[in-house]
């Protein structure tokens, strides 16, 4: 056996392995969540809330949606929405919207003078708000039911517990193929991968769209939220990971909720997606060496997920080198096998999702296989070697 192939052994065993690890630690999350105990111990928890809906250059009828979700919840406790308008250049276009929804109960519209970022304009309610728990929203999204704000608040009935993110789902999923694509990356994202950290209380990174967090613990951190710095330049993006760092850094857990679900907008077209990707990279990037601070302080499964992460795109490159170096001049027969093994790869990611939701859409991760190997895997090389760079790709 030569060292190519004891490689793409090696690479295979941690690859598949991981999948398998992940896919039984999920379902164990799931099975925990759905377990009469569980159900019991977090009914009945309405602790104070604050909902912080951030706004900048959004669609009127999309912000319309999102707020009318909102004042369709059914909670028991107080609950309070807070949008902030952060200097949006349409703004003459959402005035109507807000003057709609500020005129309601418990409702405030705060309009920022100038853009300043999204974590500016969440420190404004950190600071303002005494709420018991802090819910953000992002404005393109919309929460599934009434019940949402109630489901994923439940756990924080745990003292222990310093964050909660949602399940989130993609609203646009039927526009195109890319967007059915995505959608169904999202709930392996969430139902498969942050469930898996969440059974060892280990979530790594609280989504944007739809997550919680505890005010005693944003209180500690919230200066050091709006003040991140790295290689010289203040940080205005990758918000929701550092914010889920923060809290892991004092110690708490931080988990996920499958009864929380909301619907947010996907890229619908391959530019705007990866330039989506660039970003989250370089955020995952900056980020490991904020969650390196944490590692002591959980479970070692945090340490094991997140190794794997950073290492595995790089061992995939290199396999396929291998394979096309051993296809060109050794046996054609090679490449033929790499590209029947990567399609056994991708629907063994997908049976997980196609055995719980009985939905056969996942079968197209045999796509999202290529699409990784040519598209994605090269965004995040890219983007690892433009961490100096200040621009995001968004503004």
């Amino acid at each position: 056996m030569n060292i190519l192939t004891v490689y793409l052994t090696a690479y295979g065993i941690l690859a598949l392995s991981h999948i398998l690890i992940q896919m039984f630690l999920a379902h164990r999350e799931h099975r925990k969540q759905k377990h009469p105990s569980f159900v019991e111990f977090h009914k009945k928890h309405y602790p104070s809330v604050t909902i912080i809906v951030p706004c900048y250059n959004e669609k009127p009828q999309i912000i319309n949606d999102c707020l009318q979700a909102i004042t369709e919840q059914k909670y028991k406790g107080k609950l309070d929405t807070v949008v902030i308008d952060d200097g949006s250049k349409n703004r003459d276009e959402l005035v109507s919207v807000y003057n709609k929804f500020g005129k309601k109960e418990n409702f405030e519209i705060i309009l920022a003078p100038e853009n300043k970022g999204k974590r500016e304009a969440q420190k404004l309610v950190f600071d303002k708000y005494k709420s018991e728990i802090f819910v953000t929203i992002d404005s393109d999204t919309q929460i599934e039911n009434p019940n949402g704000i109630k489901d994923i608040v439940k756990q924080f009935k745990n003292p222990e517990v310093g964050a909660i993110t949602g399940d989130v789902r993609v609203t646009n999923k039927k526009k195109n193929f890319l967007t059915r694509l995505i959608s169904y990356r999202y709930w392996t994202a969430f139902n498969q991968e942050r469930a898996a950290q969440s059974l060892f209380d280990v979530l790594m990174c609280c989504s944007g769209p739809f997550s919680a967090y505890r005010r005693s613990v944003i209180d500690k951190v919230k200066d050091k939220y709006v003040s991140q710095r790295f290689l010289g330049h203040k940080c205005t993006f990758g918000d929701d990971r550092h914010l889920t760092n923060l809290v892991l850094e004092e110690g708490h857990k931080v988990r996920f909720d499958n009864r929380a679900v909301a619907y947010t907008y996907v890229p619908e077209n391959i530019g705007e997606y990866l330039k989506q990707q660039v970003r989250w990279n370089k955020s995952f990037y900056r980020e490991m060496l904020w969650t390196l601070k944490s590692w002591g302080k959980h479970h070692f499964y945090m340490i094991y997920d997140m190794t794997l992460q950073f290492f595995l795109p790089f061992m995939l490159v290199i396999a396929l080198v291998a394979t096309l170096y051993q296809a060109f001049f050794v046996d054609i027969n090679r490449l033929w096998l790499y590209v029947v093994i990567l399609i056994g790869i991708a629907l063994l990611r997908a049976t997980y999702g196609m055995l719980r939701t009985r939905d056969i859409g996942f079968l197209t991760f045999v796509v999202y296989g290529f699409m990784h190997i040519l598209l994605l895997i090269p965004a995040r090389f890219y983007a690892l070697a433009t961490m100096g760079k200040n621009g995001w790709g968004t503004r």
